[in-house]
């Protein structure tokens, strides 16, 4: 897939992002949980505000630097997902290549 388009695809499914803290206080949110489906054995968020929310597998507990971002899934609703903040922060593994133009 053509680099561009796949960083392309990438920002229609993620947008809107902004800091947990921000997120809480643009949605009056004075408190979030975390819970575990006992069925799915997924986690998600859950707000006194009763906003629900998607969490990355990533993230074990609230004690990180987190963002939320509208998450545009290829199946599925559209949701919130709670997610380590930074652009790499979802990368497990990373590998460069140079390419030299051929005349």
């Amino acid at each position: 897939m053509d680099y561009l388009l796949f960083n392309l695809i990438l920002f229609i499914m993620f947008s809107k992002t902004v800091s947990l803290n921000s997120f809480a206080v643009a949605n009056g949110i004075a408190e979030l949980e975390l819970i575990v489906n006992p069925n799915t054995g997924k986690t998600f968020a859950k707000t006194n505000t009763g906003l629900t929310m998607r969490v990355s597998e990533k993230v074990k507990d609230l004690d990180g630097d987190l963002s939320v971002s509208w998450f545009t899934p290829e199946n599925g609703d559209a949701s919130w997902l709670l997610h380590a903040t930074g652009a790499n922060a979802n990368v497990v593994a990373k590998k460069t290549f140079s390419f030299e133009t051929v005349i």
